[in-house]
Order: structure tokens, then C-alpha cells, then sequence
């Protein structure tokens, strides 16, 4: 029993250390009821509560937090870059994106004397500053600053907006002297770079930033003739960091005789234009046929290749050569157009092969849903063709889900 009163006393006097550590919290105590402490605990960000430095000082800008801190003779300090990441857009679940760089000593005793001169220390935060203006769509600087016994946090809204108050003028000189010393925009950028090519950011305020999504797509092949098949088809703007801007598609028919047709297609776009009006492609595709033509079996092969452009409008024009091999020889010009149409969600493709004395040629009509965001599936394509290669004539119906 004695034994338990002395680990209650001592637990007792532990939690009072502890709590009696608790700094004095002033300026816009309103925001610090409402922080995410979170946020804090995701960035790993020093706790100034706590912390039994001298001095701590932290500066909060879009997409970064620049911390420094004096013990003693000794500075320290690093700048955080974070940004906001959804994988696709108009999606809820959020990631916060970031990495710390370490100030050197001599950086660190820098940016101390840069806010022991500002004076921005004795400021208060920007509700108690006479005339200081608020609005919605501005931008909010965070100033954080600790000694062992009283923590401060303020807050200050535009202060480009501010009319040139004088207090307005030393978070903006401020400003300047940390982006200027620290190159805080190349910092930034640096770390932009680094980011997945995917899906959309923003750094807190109202300007996002998205990335085309790579997309897959999947889906049942058949014909009148070649029942079986298959479509798989991927599209990617970028692979990495890499800007590849191209796409590859598969289908194969085939019924249970041993017929079939094989169709590969690798297409790169934006190659010379890229322009709200205009963007280019080029295209290559593989056929590889065997069909029954009267009950003999004939084997063909198609390289196609072209070259096109896209327009406003949803128009797409094409031209390029079509080379048959194996069991005919012949090189002929292939011509592409096609054209969608947005309110039905319906696209029209022709294509055709001109040879010496023989004309073939594919008609394609998809009509196209699209659903909710939050639906794992973002398209569902039914698609009617009507295909005549080498008088050898078939229906294709497909259904596809691009995700």
C-alpha cells in the first residue's frame, strides 16, 4: 500500500512538471483555438509549446513554413515545402505532399537577424492594427514566435491590400527579406518539380493545378464474323517525370476456327503544335489478319502510318501510307477523319486505304456515358464499325469502361 501512495505521488508530481511548462498563449488566440494540430504533426513541425529554446520563430506562407530557433549561441532552422494532392480531380481524399530542407548554421543566424530587425516581433496580430481591411480571397501570413515562457501567434491578411499602413509595411518588408535571402520561389519550384505528373495540386489558396490523368481502358470486342475479342487501350501524359504524351491500344478478334485480327496502334501527340485551336499526332498501326474468304484461308498484314491533326471543335484530319504485306504487296495512302460531338456524347471516325484498284475502308460510331466522380469508372463507350477490307466485309460491336 505504501509502495502504491509513492508511484501515485510521483506520477502527481510528474503530471504538474509537466503541465507547468505550459507557455502563456497571446495574439490571435482565436486562430489557435481553430488550428490543425494535425497539420503540425504531418509537416513534423517543431512544437513552440514545448520547446525550452531562447527563441523559435516560424513563417507561414502558401506551400511553405520557414522555422528557425537560438539556444544559447546556437541557430538552427529549415524551410518545409507541402502542397495539397488529389489524384484525380474533384476528389475528396487529399494528400499532403512535402519534404524539409536543413539551413545551415550561418542561413539560420541569418534569418534571425532579418526578424530581429523587422520589428515584426512587436507587432500584433492584424485584428488589433487600426484600419487593417479583411476580405475572402486574399492570402493569410502566419507568424509564430516563442521565448521560454510565452508563445505568440498572428496572423495578417494581405497586406498588399492594406493601403501602405506602416504596419502593413513591415510584414511586407519582411516578406521581401525571407524570399530574397532563402530564394524561397527557386525552393519552391525545385520542389514542384519533383511532384508525380498526376492529378491536381493547390497550396491552400484558389489556384489548382491538374495534370491530363493517365487513363486505362478495358473492354469486350466482337464481330459478326470474329465473335471473340478483346480492347485494351492506355493513355498517359506523363510517365514519371517524363512528358510522353502518347497512348497504346490492343484488339484482337478471333472465333473458334482459328481466325483472327489483331490490330496494335501506338499514337503520340502534341509533336510540333500545341495550341488552344490546334495539337498534332502521329500514329502507327499494326493489322495482322487471317480470314476465311470462301473457306480458303488468307493471311494479310497492314503497317499504317500517319500523320494528323486535331482542331477545335472536336475535328480530327489524318494522312499517311498503308503498306500490305504477305500474300499482297502493295503500298497505298490512308486518310483519317473524325469528328465528336459533345452535348450526345456521340464520335464519328472513318478511315480508308486507296490502293490501285481497290478501296478499304472502317466506319465507327461510339456513343459514350459518363458518370459521378466518386464512380470508379469514368466512361462506358458502346461502338458500332462497319469495316470492307479487301471486299472481305464484317460488323464490330464493342463495349468499353475507361477508368
Amino acid at each position: 500500500m505504501a509502495r502504491l501512495n509513492i508511484i501515485i505521488i510521483l506520477f502527481l508530481l510528474s503530471f504538474q512538471a509537466v503541465f507547468s511548462q505550459t507557455k502563456e498563449i497571446k495574439g490571435d488566440t482565436a486562430f489557435w483555438n481553430k488550428r490543425d494540430v494535425k497539420f503540425e504533426k504531418k509537416l513534423d513541425l517543431k512544437n513552440f509549446e514545448q520547446s525550452t529554446d531562447e527563441f523559435n520563430f516560424r513563417f507561414r506562407n502558401r506551400g511553405q513554413v520557414i522555422e528557425i530557433s537560438k539556444n544559447d549561441s546556437v541557430y538552427s532552422g529549415n524551410i518545409t515545402n507541402f502542397i495539397y494532392h488529389n489524384k484525380r480531380a474533384n476528389r475528396n481524399n487529399t494528400d499532403t505532399l512535402s519534404n524539409k530542407i536543413t539551413l545551415s548554421s550561418k542561413q539560420a543566424e541569418e534569418i534571425y537577424k532579418i526578424v530581429k530587425k523587422s520589428k515584426i516581433i512587436d507587432l500584433p496580430t492584424d485584428e488589433k492594427i487600426e484600419n487593417w481591411k479583411h476580405g475572402f480571397d486574399g492570402i493569410v501570413y502566419i507568424i509564430e514566435h516563442s521565448d521560454k515562457k510565452e508563445y505568440w501567434l498572428k496572423s495578417y491578411w494581405t497586406p498588399r491590400a492594406q493601403d501602405s499602413i506602416p504596419e502593413a509595411i513591415i510584414v511586407l518588408d519582411l516578406i521581401n527579406n525571407l524570399s530574397e535571402t532563402l530564394d524561397l520561389e527557386d525552393v519552391y519550384s525545385s520542389f514542384k518539380n519533383t511532384l508525380p505528373r498526376k492529378g491536381c495540386y493547390d497550396s491552400g489558396g484558389t489556384t489548382y493545378m491538374c495534370y491530363a490523368t493517365n487513363s486505362f481502358e478495358l473492354g469486350y470486342s466482337g464481330a459478326t464474323k470474329l465473335p471473340l475479342g478483346f480492347y485494351l487501350c492506355y493513355s498517359a501524359t506523363y510517365v514519371g517525370k517524363a512528358k510522353v504524351d502518347s497512348g497504346i491500344a490492343l484488339q484482337y478478334n478471333f472465333d473458334n476456327n482459328g481466325f483472327h485480327h489483331l490490330n496494335i496502334q501506338y499514337a503520340k501527340w502534341n509533336m510540333f503544335y500545341k495550341t488552344t485551336n490546334i495539337t498534332d499526332f502521329v500514329v502507327y498501326n499494326y493489322q495482322n489478319r487471317l480470314l476465311n474468304f470462301d473457306g480458303s484461308k488468307n493471311k494479310f498484314e497492314n503497317h499504317q502510318i500517319g500523320y494528323g491533326l486535331y482542331l477545335k471543335n472536336h475535328v480530327g484530319l489524318g494522312m499517311g501510307f498503308d503498306f500490305i504485306s504477305r500474300q499482297y504487296n502493295k503500298l497505298g495512302a490512308h486518310l483519317y477523319a473524325y469528328k465528336s460531338f459533345s452535348k450526345p456524347n456521340v464520335s464519328v471516325t472513318l478511315r480508308t486505304s486507296i490502293f490501285d484498284n481497290q478501296i478499304n475502308y472502317k466506319a465507327e460510331l461510339f456513343k459514350s456515358f459518363f458518370f459521378n466522380y466518386k464512380f470508379p469508372i469514368r466512361r462506358v463507350s458502346l461502338g458500332l464499325a462497319y469495316e470492307d477490307f479487301m471486299d472481305y466485309k464484317d460488323l464490330y460491336f464493342s463495349i468499353r469502361m475507361l477508368f
